[in-house]
Formats: C-alpha cells, sequence, structure tokens
C-alpha cells in the first residue's frame, strides 16, 4: 500500500493475517504509512474464543477503523458482551477522533515474531488519547513511559487489568496472558 493508490480509496484493509495474536504488531507497523481512517483494522473473535480473546481482538480494532468479521453466532455469552461492548465505545467515544488522531509508539516499533515483548499503539487527537496495550506471552506487567493526568481503561474493564500511574509511567498488570486493553490518558 502506498498514496498513488491510497489517494484514490478511502479504506484500505491493513492485512488478511487470520492470527489475531499477530494483529497488533502489524497494526502498530502499518500506523507509520497510512492515516488511522484509512486503516481497516479486522476484528474477528474465534468461535472457540472466550472473553479475554474477544476483547483483545476489538483493542487491535478500536485503534483505527473497525472492521468487525468472525463468527459471533458461535461465541460465548460473556464473549459477545465483549464484541458489543467495544462497539458501542468505539462509536459513542473514539470513531469521531480518528481521523484527526496521529500514532506514536509508547514502546517503539514491535517484532512481530516476538510473543515475549508487549506492544503498543497510542492515537493522540486534540481532544482525545488513546492507547492499546497488548500482552501476548511475555511477563503480566507492563509499563508504558507517560505521565496522564486522569489515565483510565476505557476497555475492557471487568477482566481484571488492573491499571495505576507510578513516576513518570502507566503500570498495566494483567491477570492472564493475550490479552489486550485500551487506556484513555
Amino acid at each position: 500500500m502506498d498514496y498513488a493508490q491510497l489517494s484514490h480509496f478511502q479504506i484500505q484493509s491493513v492485512t488478511d493475517q487470520e492470527d489475531y495474536l499477530r494483529m497488533p504488531a502489524i497494526l502498530t507497523g502499518a500506523s507509520a504509512g497510512i492515516l488511522p481512517e484509512q486503516a481497516a483494522i479486522w476484528s474477528y473473535p474465534t468461535a472457540n474464543g472466550e472473553s479475554d480473546s474477544a476483547s483483545f481482538n476489538m483493542v487491535t480494532g478500536m485503534v483505527c477503523r473497525i472492521h468487525q468479521s468472525g463468527r459471533l453466532d458461535e461465541i460465548s455469552s460473556d464473549a459477545f458482551q465483549q464484541v458489543r461492548t467495544g462497539i458501542e465505545l468505539y462509536k459513542n467515544i473514539l470513531r469521531k477522533h480518528v481521523p484527526k488522531a496521529m500514532p506514536f509508539y509508547p514502546l517503539g516499533m514491535p517484532d512481530v515474531t516476538d510473543s515475549n515483548s508487549p506492544i503498543s499503539l497510542g492515537m493522540r487527537a486534540p481532544e482525545l488519547t488513546w492507547i492499546a496495550v497488548w500482552r501476548l506471552d511475555g511477563p503480566s506487567r507492563v509499563t508504558i513511559p507517560i505521565v496522564s493526568k486522569q489515565p483510565r481503561i476505557l476497555f475492557p474493564t471487568e477482566l481484571g487489568i488492573n491499571l495505576t500511574q507510578e513516576e513518570h509511567q502507566l503500570v498495566v498488570d494483567f491477570p492472564r496472558t493475550r490479552m489486550g486493553c485500551l487506556l484513555l490518558t
């Protein structure tokens, strides 16, 4: 994808990758070369997935321009509630800010082959800043070198993810591997 092509279209699918655990790294890399409002990010909770994987998928999709897919008719009711909540928050809070947002990289650029390091992608718009944080298989504590006046977890709020602010950094504690969350700063 390049802007010779993107100048003719309003949207571009970032990838056709089907392994949702690789999507955060792909999205973060792609965000350096495509406007957030043109970046179509697929969210496709798996049929056997539960709340953690459904919310992970939703966090990825909610960063730029969400495209919902998957077998929503086959996921658990708890996972379906994660999808429903994520879409509502995106539509009511985030979507209007995406066209004015600029990406930033609190943890630098990720390596798509590294499943131990956390990944983070932030979007800064004039009236709102949000940061996606994903824990793959690495440590439960993720430190983001950002100071915020009133940081909070936007999504998911009921899966046991904890956010604290320590000196010059936000600390996200994930209770399980392969989880993601969206912070407002």
